[in-house]
Formats: structure tokens, sequence, C-alpha cells
């Protein structure tokens, strides 16, 4: 007797629904997913209310106004000028300390501007004044 061989059959996944099972679940998701915006977090300098005083001899003011302006020891100077005019009278009296006023309202990018022009003259004594007041 002949044994007759049964036709083979192969297993198929059916996967013409995995297209919609896939966007289901994606709008399943974005929905339930919370989004939470963060809102603009300003950076707020710490303050000091007591130091030690330096003396005028021993010391370079540089005041910024809110606007950007730059003085040295109460006279105007631009911005790109700091660095080089520092220099010289650091290389004159090397052992001078540089205080920097800003104001509370001048922009961060402002004080960084100076602090730069600080790294081109060199400044290795370098302190950051406060107005000696509490804020309210």
């Amino acid at each position: 007797m002949k044994v007759r061989r049964r036709a083979s059959t192969q297993s198929v996944i059916p996967t013409a629904s995995m297209a919609d099972i896939a966007m289901l679940l994606l709008i399943f998701f974005m929905s339930t997913t919370i989004i939470s915006a963060r809102e603009h977090q300003g950076v707020r300098l710490p303050a000091a209310y007591t130091g030690d005083r330096i003396p005028k001899e021993f010391a370079i003011r540089i005041s910024l106004s809110p606007s950007g302006r730059v003085a040295l020891n109460d006279a105007a100077i631009e911005l790109e000028q700091l660095g080089p005019v520092l220099a010289e009278k650091l290389r004159r009296q090397p052992g001078l300390t540089i205080t920097l006023h800003a104001d509370a309202r001048a922009p961060y990018a402002h004080v960084s501007d100076v602090i730069d022009q600080l790294q081109v003259a060199e400044a290795s004594r370098v302190a950051l004044a406060a107005s000696g007041k509490e804020p309210r």
C-alpha cells in the first residue's frame, strides 16, 4: 500500500491589521501623555550683606548700568577698551583689586561681557560688589 503524503501547510500570521493596531496604540499613548510646559526661570544672583571694605588706593571700580554702559573709576569707557586699559593698569600696579558694581537690573549678558574683558586683562583679583541693602 502506498502511503499518500499529506499536503504541507504553512502557518501564517495575518499582518494586514498591524498598521491599524499600531495607529490605535499611538493615538492612545499620545492622548494619555501629560505634557507640561516649563515656565521661563530667571537667574537670581545671590546677594551679600556684609564683607570687607577694599581701600580705594588698592581698587579699580568698574560700574555697569542697566543699559550696558561701562564706567572705569566713574569715567565712561567702551566695553572693547576695558580689557586693554585694565591690563595696562595691572601691569603698572599688580596688587590692584577690581571691584565690579553691576546694577541689579542689568542683564546678565552684559555682566558676562565685562567678565570676558577681565579675562582679557588677566585680572586675578576680582570682587563682585553688593549694594549692602537687603532686597525687599
